[in-house]
């Protein structure tokens, strides 16, 4: 083993610099998008605050107030507990995409009968 095989030889007379990228050179955009391609979680976070900064500057004051967050948050829980649940479904490799036909079905059949029996 304290032998030098031939390989070792031959790269200890070779340079060791690797190639590097230049970063200094790079424009906001290109950044952007690159932190866009390496993160893509990032984007339905980005698109949620500039949804509730737009609408909290064209409603004003009444998008936030608690009234309308507690009405936002009322509709949301079914959705959000079905996304939940239907994530981890997904998660575990049993695609199930029964539960959304269930609320479905069942949001017709709510909407029936709220203008049927009003």
């Amino acid at each position: 083993m304290s032998q030098i095989q031939e390989f070792e030889k031959v790269l200890s007379g070779s340079d060791t610099n690797v190639a590097a990228f230049e970063e200094h050179g790079k424009s906001f955009v290109k950044r952007a998008q690159h932190f866009l391609h390496s993160t893509p979680a990032a984007v339905p976070l980005i698109v949620l605050v500039l949804s509730i900064i737009i609408f909290g500057v064209a409603i004003g004051g009444r998008f936030f107030s608690s009234y309308t967050l507690t009405l936002i948050l009322q509709q949301i829980a079914i959705v959000g507990i079905l996304g939940a649940a239907q994530t981890l479904v997904i998660l575990t490799a049993g695609i199930d995409l029964s539960i959304g036909v269930i609320m479905v079905i069942s949001a017709v059949i709510m909407g029936n009968c709220a203008i049927t029996y009003g």
